[in-house]
């Protein structure tokens, strides 16, 4: 249970990193690549479709696209946004209702009538700072 001072010591020089999500292109790449070693003929429009919708990591992308190729096996014909829609449904209405920094700030300024980029200025006003102070505290959460 104990870690000796000598360990975490050592464990203390290691390099800490944070790791973010892929960003837009690198995802869309990422189901590419995965779907040309599935032998999969994955429209970019698609790639993109599901790249601006899972947003997370790649394990998720990766498993979406798993469950596109098993319907697609299942089903036959081409893979379209339609049928990644069709197939998808339930994650990416998920998706949707995940809260973000994005979506807490639009609705913590439409509630206080501000502009978000009210909430993002320097401006120490009081109609300014409250509503900030909340969508940090929200965004914390």
């Amino acid at each position: 249970e104990k870690i000796e001072e000598r360990l975490k010591s050592r464990f203390g020089w290691g390099l800490t990193t944070a790791i973010e999500p892929p960003d837009l292109e690198t995802r869309v790449a990422i189901l590419l690549k995965k779907a040309e070693e599935h032998n999969m003929n994955l429209p970019e429009e698609v790639a993109f479709f599901i790249a601006q919708r899972l947003r997370t990591n790649v394990r998720e992308l990766e498993g979406a696209l798993n469950r596109v190729k098993a319907m697609q096996d299942f089903k036959g014909g081409d893979i379209d946004i339609d049928f990644v829609r069709d197939t998808l449904k339930d994650i990416l209405a998920l998706q949707e209702r995940l809260v973000t920094i994005e979506n807490i700030q639009k609705v913590v300024a439409e509630y206080y009538r501000i502009k978000v980029s009210d909430l993002k200025s320097k401006s120490r006003a009081r109609s300014v700072t409250r509503p900030r102070q909340i969508a940090m505290a929200l965004a914390k959460e």
